[in-house]
């Protein structure tokens, strides 16, 4: 333990420097191996560098402001004490007893006394006060409150709440557990979790207790109602660093309204975010804008005098929008256009996202959804020098320009068809067991077309039974339909209530085939005692019902409805690479095995040396199927009963034969006479 020489000096750098002037409204960050004091705007994460060096050549760490006396504490690795930076960001070292010879990272001056906390886990270590104030018999003798062990704590940083009469400190850990510090007794509560995680190196506090911390590793700066930790919103984006610590006069108020205002804001209804209080879209003025100027206010204004923004066709529902706006400098622009009219910014309603663009004069499509709500809403762009941000929170430099718009319905007409089943069987070119239940998917199919042009299709279903052993992908191909014209960034496929991540697009191809399960064996269930997936006898009340999905595939080139009817709607299976798929098929081209309806070409990406061989007779008689005319594959027009495991469907449906033989011109009922007890009847799809 260090003990206080007497005789020597408190203050070691000769005439102290004078405190700050005010209680600041920034906080204040310090970085570095060698200290750099930086200001930062909470508001918008703007940073300016108040000094490269406070004049230390190591680390200053775990500091606090002190409202007492208006200077900076922290803990000096040089001296492995504590010291004190004044207006003139030159360090003070400060020589104390008590303090075991270590250094400390998590340190705050408390408001309800003046006097100075640190903490580091470890049983030999904890939490710690000393006394700053002169005329106190304690002053500048370390107490140990409490031991690291016993307050056992993974954070970083903490920070008082500005209430003279509570001795409560906070911190976030690196899980994201809020935690509350009784500091008179070194007891800890754990108030929830925030939804984040990571190192929390910089945490602050304003005059009306709202707590905010700040993560190094991207510098997103968080804001935490300590009542509701779960009420945590992403408030700005800020500096980034391997090493923070923060400090801040939490008296003061978040903005200082007695200086020139730097913030841009938005103008739109603030259910849309835009004023401060509901954490709206907001800029450090710079040199980044749109058009040919941008100004700051203290609060949202009315409207902009020159947004630099123009909708250069109208918003109608099926087509697409044309939009300019110039910069005064190259950066990212991201928007976003309420288009179901509920009064926020969803995620899925971005329209723009991480364009770069350059100076001058830009302009962009966006395609304007067939079910947009017709009549006035809003519309925000933002550009910043950050990729990726939010509709909300605030950002240093850049712009946000909102923008009132209406949307014009135009003449939309969707046709559905009814419910399909699709099976398929998987041992082609063999016939096997020939049961029809490897692979089961029920669907429908809604095209929405404007005028005599289809601009969507819209597919849902659910994957009622996997019979297979076999690894099969199932998909669908819009036939005659090019991958170029499909609108690929607006595709939206969902598969058992989650959304799909990346483009189900097929990659590589020309034609349109959207994967909707990549694989149905690796998806589906494994039961004890059932191999399979709804097909087999005394399995149905221990297996899970079926997998729904849904997907919306916009047309970037509509098409005539002529050629892009729901019938143009090909499902087909296909093997999946790297797995045994039968004594026919080479597992490493197993996405050049497929299986279609009878008669049906393959896709491109097919490979035609497997035509032809054990049962198949493509070559001569049509795609898929046998020398008697029987299929692989079948769409029934009904909700139907797969065949159980091992039953032939000529056994379960005894007319199904006659009718494929015949090519459909007999028994075309067949699906509506089964042999009972021979079909796997769980009626309960997606549909249903």
């Amino acid at each position: 333990m260090k003990k206080l020489v007497f005789g020597a000096c408190v203050f070691c750098a000769g005439v102290s420097a004078a405190p700050f002037d005010t209680c600041p409204s920034k906080a204040f960050l310090v970085q570095g191996n060698t200290a750099t004091m930086y200001g930062v705007n909470l508001v918008s994460g703007s940073y300016t560098t108040f000094a490269q060096s406070v004049g230390t050549n190591n680390k200053l760490n775990g500091i606090g402001f002190s409202v007492h006396d208006r200077y900076i504490y922290g803990w000096d690795y040089s001296n492995k004490d504590i010291g004190r930076v004044g207006k003139d960001y030159v360090l003070e070292p400060i020589m104390t007893s008590g303090f075991p010879d270590t250094n400390f990272y998590v340190g705050d001056v408390a408001i309800h006394e003046n006097a100075f906390y640190v903490y580091k886990k470890g049983a030999s270590l904890g939490l710690y006060r000393v006394s700053l104030d002169e005329d106190s018999g304690d002053y500048l003798q370390a107490q140990r409150i409490i031991d690291g062990s016993a307050l056992n704590l993974n954070i970083f940083d903490m920070a008082f709440a500005p209430d003279e009469n509570a001795s409560l400190a906070y911190s976030v850990d690196s899980n994201g557990n809020l935690h509350r510090i009784d500091v008179s007794n070194g007891t800890s509560t754990n108030l929830g979790n925030v939804g984040q995680s990571g190192t929390f190196g910089a945490v602050y506090f304003d005059v009306e207790s709202n707590f905010y911390i700040s993560r190094n590793q991207d510098g997103h700066v968080f804001k935490i109602d300590i009542n509701n930790p779960a009420n945590t919103q992403l408030f700005a984006y800020g500096p980034l660093s391997n090493t923070n610590d923060g400090a801040r006069c939490a008296t003061a108020p978040i903005i200082d309204d007695t200086q020139e205002p730097t913030i841009d804001y938005g103008d739109a209804p603030d259910s849309y975010g835009t004023s401060l209080s509901a954490n709206g879209a907001r800029h450090h003025i710079g040199d980044l804008f749109f058009g040919q100027s941008v100004s700051a206010e203290h609060l949202p204004k009315a409207a902009d005098d020159d947004n630099g923004i123009s909708f250069l066709t109208n918003l109608e529902t099926g087509y697409e929008t044309l939009i300019s706006f110039t910069l005064s400098k190259s950066g990212y622009v991201n928007g976003w256009i309420d288009w179901n009219g509920d009064g926020q910014f969803q995620a899925a309603e971005q329209v723009v996202s991480q364009y770069q663009g350059v100076a001058g004069e830009n302009r962009i499509l966006v395609p304007v959804p067939v079910d947009a709500v017709a009549g006035d809403t809003w519309a925000r762009f933002r550009v910043s020098h950050n990729r990726d941000i939010a509709p909300q929170g605030g950002i240093d430099n850049g712009e946000v320009e909102d923008l009132k718009v209406s949307v014009v319905a135009s003449s939309l007409i969707q046709n559905s068809t009814s419910w399909k089943t699709a099976a398929f069987e998987d041992l082609w070119p063999q016939k096997g067991d020939y049961d029809f239940n490897d692979v089961v998917v029920r669907y429908r199919v809604t095209t929405s077309q404007i005028g005599n042009q289809v601009v969507r299709y819209h597919i849902e279903g659910a994957l009622i039974a996997v019979g297979a052993g076999y690894h099969n992908a199932f998909a669908i191909r819009l036939k005659d339909i090019a991958r170029r014209d499909v609108d690929e960034a607006q595709i939206e496929l969902t598969i058992d209530g989650s959304q799909h991540a990346g483009s189900p697009l097929e990659a590589n191809r020309n034609e349109a085939i959207v994967v909707i399960f990549a694989d149905t064996r690796e998806m589906v269930p494994v039961q004890p005692g059932c191999k399979f997936f709804r097909t087999e006898s005394g399995c149905s009340d221990i297996q899970r019902a079926p997998y729904p999905f849904e997907i919306s595939i916009p047309l970037a080139t509509s098409y005539n409805a002529n050629v892009a009817t729901s019938a143009k709607v090909d499902p087909f299976i296909f093997a999946v690479d790297g797995h045994y798929h039968g004594p026919f098929v080479d597992q490493n081209n197993g996405r050049g095995w497929e299986v279609h309806l009878k008669n049906h070409a393959p896709t491109e990406a097919f490979d035609n040396s497997y035509l032809n061989q054990g049962d198949d007779t493509s070559l001569t008689n049509g795609y898929f199927q046998t020398s008697t005319g029987l299929p692989w594959a079948l769409i029934i027009n009904a909700q139907w009963d797969h065949p159980m495991e091992r039953v032939d469907m000529s056994s379960a449906y005894p007319q199904f034969a006659t009718f494929a033989e015949s090519a459909g011109a007999l028994n075309a009922t067949w699906f509506e006479n089964p042999v009972p007890d021979y079909q796997h009847t769980i009626s309960n799809a997606a549909q249903n």
